[in-house]
C-alpha cells in the first residue's frame, strides 16, 4: 500500500467516524446501540476500535468531549502529540526508503550493464604513456 493509498483510507475513515459521530450525538444510530462510548463509535462507523485509537486519536478526543466527557487529560494529549511525530516521522521515512532503493536499482543496473561490457571482448586496454 502506497502513501497516498494510506492517506486516502485515513480520509475515508475519517469521514465515516465524523458521520457516526453525528448519527450517535443526534440520537440516531444505525449500526450500534447508541451509547457514547468510542467501542461504540468505531461500531457505529463500521471500523476496528484500534484503528480509532492508531490513526484517528484527535477524532476519538473531539467525541469524547462532545458526548460530556471533557478535555483529554495531559498525558492523553502528550500521547496525542507523540503520535501524530511518530505518523510524520513515517512518512518522513518512506519518502527516503523509496528514494535509497530507486537509487540502489539503477546502481545495480550500472554494475550489471559493467560486468557484461568486462566479460565481453569490446574492452581495450590502454597504453600508459612512458614516463619522461
Amino acid at each position: 500500500m502506497t502513501v497516498a493509498d494510506r492517506e486516502a483510507r485515513k480520509g475515508d475513515e475519517r469521514h465515516l467516524l465524523r458521520e457516526a459521530m453525528h448519527r450517535l450525538l443526534a440520537g440516531a444510530p444505525q449500526r450500534s446501540n447508541g451509547k457514547l462510548t468510542i467501542t461504540t463509535l468505531a461500531a457505529e462507523a463500521g471500523l476496528p476500535r484500534h484503528r480509532l485509537y492508531e490513526h484517528h486519536a484527535d477524532l476519538a478526543a473531539e467525541f469524547k468531549a462532545a458526548a460530556g466527557g471533557g478535555p483529554p487529560s495531559p498525558s492523553i494529549q502528550a500521547l496525542q502529540q507523540q503520535l501524530v511525530g511518530a505518523q510524520d516521522r513515517i512518512q518522513t521515512l518512506e519518502a527516503s526508503n523509496k528514494l535509497l532503493t530507486e537509487r540502489i536499482m539503477t546502481l545495480c543496473a550500472v554494475i550489471t550493464e559493467l560486468t557484461h561490457e568486462a566479460k565481453t571482448n569490446n574492452v581495450v586496454a590502454l597504453s600508459r604513456p612512458n614516463p619522461p
